[in-house]
């Protein structure tokens, strides 16, 4: 059995992905809000790669049922309803809604994942579930990690790890790692994965500096959402066979 990271978009080559399951995980906070929304009842989630083509799609949908969400440099874009915050993405505010976002390193690394057969989108919220997802389907996956404008992130790489560990432990067997699934392991366990490595992160400084220290510990709940999102076609829906029973 066969289980990749790709510590960074810069390693993915033309086929890399091609037929692959693929996770798609950007922690801090694309994924994470991603999660949040459809779990909040947000009806589908359009992620795109620059605000003028935001602008546009939400335009073509009719803003009334539509919210544009997204950030630049950690910040909300000017004009957006809504940030890349995961506190933001609440039922009183997506409920029913369609949400076009765009990010600076998430949605770009959605967008490379034209070739492969399936995608998932991964946060700590929906480890468990997306988990036994993967067993289930008998995936042999790709964990794409966004990154931070197109090198790498420590607490992306570190959650690979934790979801990899998860997974083997599942599913246990003879499994093949290349060399990002190795390293992120051995991250994993080093640093463990927590508002505390977050804070050691590039990433979650930036955002500690934008006055939002707050998402971090959001970002590292574990298991709050028992839904696995799926990109198909341009957009993020819950998987039928985990939309929770009171929605």
């Amino acid at each position: 059995m066969r289980l990749d990271v790709f510590m960074s978009p810069g390693e993915i080559g033309a086929s890399a992905l091609a037929g692959r399951t693929v996770v798609v995980l950007d922690i801090l906070r694309a994924t994470t809000s991603i999660v949040e929304a459809l779990g909040a009842g947000a009806r589908s989630v359009f992620p795109v790669g620059s605000i003028e083509e935001a602008i546009h799609l939400a335009n073509n949908f009719g803003r009334a049922e539509v919210l544009l969400a997204g950030e630049r440099r950690c910040l909300p874009i000017e004009g957006f309803d809504l940030g890349n915050s995961p506190r933001e993405f609440t039922p009183d505010r997506v409920g029913g809604k369609t949400i076009v976002i765009t990010t600076t390193n998430g949605t770009a690394a959605m967008s490379l994942t034209v070739n492969a057969e399936r995608v998932y989108i991964g946060a700590l919220s929906n480890l468990s579930a997306l988990v036994e997802q993967l067993v289930r389907t008998g995936a042999e996956p790709v964990f794409l990690c966004s990154g931070r404008e197109r090198h790498f992130a420590l607490e992306d790489v570190t959650v690979a790890g934790r979801f990899a560990q998860a997974l083997m432990d599942a599913r246990p067997g003879d499994w093949t790692l290349n060399d990002g699934a190795r390293a992120a392991g051995v991250l994993a366990r080093e640093f463990g994965v927590d508002v505390p490595m977050f804070q050691l992160a590039a990433g979650g400084q930036g955002i500690i500096e934008a006055g939002l220290a707050e998402d971090l510990a959001v970002c590292a709940r574990v298991d709050t959402r028992d839904i696995i999102p799926v990109l198909h076609e341009r957009s993020i829906t819950i998987l039928p066979s985990s939309v929770p029973a009171t929605q």
